[in-house]
């Protein structure tokens, strides 16, 4: 599963009959190597399935009227332009999928509605569709490969709706529905509220991303977001509750032992909770293991727990294979299998603080290599604040679906229920909230390579193996290279790299010693933060955990949103253009292991707005002008004042590529190789436009943009020529949309007529 998941492509049909064949042949290793073709031929069917229902990218923006019904609790937010509408969030599943070859599920958004949206509704909505496609960089979060995980086909936007009642047939979402609404009746917006929810059905749509940043500096994430912790708590209290009942009646436990029953309806709580929260893939994974732990139990295997988490292991891969990609599944497993290695009784009896310090040191050890792999970082506090956490959550959860059941009875209870529970979660939120802000360096942002994450995992479990071990104290060594990361270096002494932030900007400049970032993305109150979800991570996947300067064009939201993320997650010693760094002032120049940098501003005090970006000029072992979104005026201004030092080999396109730019004499001044457009893929402005690309193309400049391409990064061979490295050729995997041109502005460049570089 693993290999199919690791290529560009779907394994080729000849491939597959060649790997089925060598498996049936009879020899020794049969058995292993049919277990190995039968998760390439399970893997490949289910993924063909998922991109065969999905909209194909030729279809982008086609509207058709689509009934269906609202198959999640919706999800609600205030727009970012501030005009105070809203936007509606939900997974749309149709009911005539198959006649007008629409994807079965997808991903709508609603926005400016005032409608009240619930689960389960039914609509008939007036959908623009368009194919899955998200931001592509190295390090970065991947939105294609969440689409693929979810099962959805394709995105879509609400242009006109019509209600056609409720759907029936779907009880648990009804019942996730008319708690989720209750809640919101009694307890409004205030913060209490959202964390009932997000404790008892799985509803963290209204926790703000102040909350989730205080959850994840505290690592108390996976308190919050129901799990296999959330699922463990329920079970056992249930165990426990069950068995006292039922050997309160003696004649029914020589019928039945109160042990078997108490597993049985622990099982069943599990189960029950587990759709409560609406059975998303973290939660199926927990109860999964769960259930396999308890029928283990059951059939007196409870000592084989190896056995039984591998039942669970494959139980879970065979239901669903793309689990493998998901980063709760290894979390999850390697969290169980870690309780298991230190509780196997090779200690002796400690009393109980010592056992659950050590417990959470070797979690915390043992995991660690897993959270700086997928998440960049690590909160090295949680040890000691989940010592105190995990016991008072043990009794939050079910207090909390206990008022849950106690406030769904009527409304007059809820009253008297609901407000003191908000209260008490507000101040555990306080809480959380006081220590991410006080705690000394709460999260650590870190993101090093491979083999140092293996060693480090290698050298947890030696820490904590059987007393005697000879080889026991190496595994100090085996963490040391984590306190000691490589130093990144730039390729060919000189590397930039333009993210792919949607309709946005953000450039990393690397020289051998130094690093600076020249804008950082957008952010939206609708959740995406180019600086949070792109920018750091690319910085830490490259080894960048501080930048020593950073420029900023312009306070446009596409190119300044993403600052206050870049701020807390990377050390910046010095920023240009901010409100807390210096002003952009024009001839401003310093010098980094042999590369000039310069500022340049033409006539500040006479622009305005996009014509008052400051300007970054780069010379080394090549040359790079990156404009911001300069326009014509300042174009002129820069070729009257600048006029022999425009030239770059590689020029980032002003303004995304509009039409009120690149003119035709400024693209001749500077001459580039190589134009990078800075634009979202189908981006509404229709960037790069088609006069802006002739021009360039007239001009035998090689053209590229990152809506389309992901991150480009550029530097220069020791043969002398320009490398162009674009990440969604060399780093996408079979769910990624192709690295395809975008047809329309191409086709409408070339049926322009032909002008002479330059005009």
């Amino acid at each position: 599963m693993l290999l199919v998941h690791a290529g560009p492509s779907l394994v080729p049909f000849p491939v597959l009959l060649l790997i089925v064949a060598v498996a049936l042949w009879p020899w020794r290793l049969r058995p292993l190597l049919l277990a190995f073709a039968f998760g390439v031929v399970l893997t490949q069917w289910q993924a063909q399935r998922v991109l065969d229902r999905q909209w194909p990218e030729a279809r982008y923006n086609q509207e058709h009227w689509v009934r269906g019904r609202i198959a999640s609790l919706p999800e609600r937010s205030a727009s970012s332009y501030g005009d105070g509408s809203q936007i509606w969030r939900f997974t749309f599943a149709t009911h005539d999928a198959a006649a007008a070859a629409l994807p079965a599920r997808m991903r709508v958004s609603w926005y400016g509605s005032d409608a009240k949206l619930a689960g389960n509704q039914c609509w008939r909505f007036l959908l623009r569709l368009r194919s899955p496609h998200g931001s592509l960089n190295p390090g970065g979060f991947d939105y294609e490969a969440w689409l693929f995980r979810q099962g959805l086909g394709a995105t879509a936007t609400v242009r006109d709706a019509e209600p056609c009642g409720r759907a029936g047939g779907h009880p648990i979402l009804d019942l996730r529905q008319r708690w989720t609404t209750r809640v919101d009746t009694a307890l409004g917006t205030r913060p209490g509220a959202a964390l009932l929810k997000a404790l008892t059905v799985g509803a963290t749509a209204d926790l703000r991303d102040a909350d989730w940043n205080a959850f994840r500096r505290t690592g108390t994430t996976h308190l919050i977001a129901i799990s296999g912790f959330n699922l463990a708590l329920v079970a056992g209290v249930a165990f426990f509750v069950l068995r006292w009942a039922w050997s309160c009646l003696p004649r029914a436990c020589l019928w039945i032992p109160a042990q078997r029953v108490a597993l049985i309806g622990a099982a069943g709580f599990a189960l029950f909770y587990a759709l409560l929260a609406g059975f998303e893939p973290p939660v199926a994974r927990a109860a999964f293991m769960l259930l396999a732990l308890l029928v283990a139990a059951l059939a007196h295997r409870l000592s084989q727990a190896g056995h039984a988490l591998a039942f669970a292991w494959l139980a879970i891969l065979i239901v669903d294979p793309f689990a493998v990609m998901a980063p709760g599944l290894w979390l999850s497993f390697g969290a169980v299998l870690s309780i298991y290695y230190i509780a196997a009784g090779r200690y002796r009896p400690d009393p109980a603080w010592r056992a659950a310090l050590r417990m959470q040191l070797f979690l915390s050890l043992v995991l660690a290599p897993l959270t700086l792999y997928y998440f960049h970082g690590l909160a090295w506090g949680a040890p000691f604040i989940n010592l105190l956490a995990v016991p008072l959550f043990a009794v939050l959860t079910p207090a909390a679906l206990l008022v849950m059941v106690a406030a769904s009875l009527s409304a007059a209870v809820a009253h008297w229920v609901l407000v003191p529970s908000a209260v008490v979660l507000e101040w555990l939120l306080q809480a959380l909230q006081w220590l991410a802000v006080h705690w000394p360096h709460a999260w650590v942002p870190a993101a090093p390579p491979l083999a140092a994450l293996v060693l480090a995992m290698v050298g947890a479990v030696l820490l904590f193996a059987p007393a005697g071990l000879p080889l026991r104290a190496t595994g100090v060594l085996c963490l040391m290279p984590l306190c000691f990361p490589p130093r990144p270096s730039a390729r060919g002494g000189l590397e930039i790299s333009a993210l792919d932030v949607g309709q946005g900007l953000s450039v990393l400049v690397q020289t051998p010693h130094h690093r600076l970032l020249y804008d950082a993305g957008p952010a939206f109150g609708s959740g995406f933060d180019a600086g949070e979800s792109v920018v750091a991570p690319f910085a830490l996947n490259r080894g960048v955990r501080a930048l020593d300067m950073l420029v900023l064009s312009h306070g446009d939201n596409d190119h300044a949103g993403g600052v206050p993320a870049v701020r807390r997650l990377l050390q910046v010693d010095d920023e240009i253009g901010t409100s807390r760094g210096q002003p952009c002032a024009d001839g401003r120049h310093w010098q980094w292991d042999g590369v000039k940098f310069t500022i340049w501003q033409p006539d500040p005090g006479s622009l305005q707005d996009n014509d008052a970006s400051c300007i970054l000029k780069i010379d080394g072992p090549f040359s790079v002008l990156l404009p911001g979104d300069i326009e014509q005026t300042a174009e002129s201004d820069l070729l009257a004042q600048h006029p022999g030092a425009l030239h770059a080999d590689v020029l980032l396109a002003p303004h995304h590529g509009s039409n009120t730019s690149s003119t035709p004499a400024f693209v001749e001044a500077v001459a580039p190789q190589l134009v990078i457009f800075p634009a979202g893929w189908h981006n509404r402005f229709g960037h790069p436009r088609p006069p802006v690309v002739r021009r360039y193309r007239d001009c035998d400049v090689r053209m590229v943009m990152t809506g389309e391409s992901g991150a480009v990064s550029v530097w220069r061979r020791d043969g002398g020529a320009l490398a162009v490295e674009a990440w969604r050729d060399i780093g996408r995997h079979f769910w990624n949309a192709a690295p395809e041109p975008r047809a329309y502005w191409r086709r409408a460049a070339a049926s322009l007529p032909h002008e002479a570089c330059g005009g």
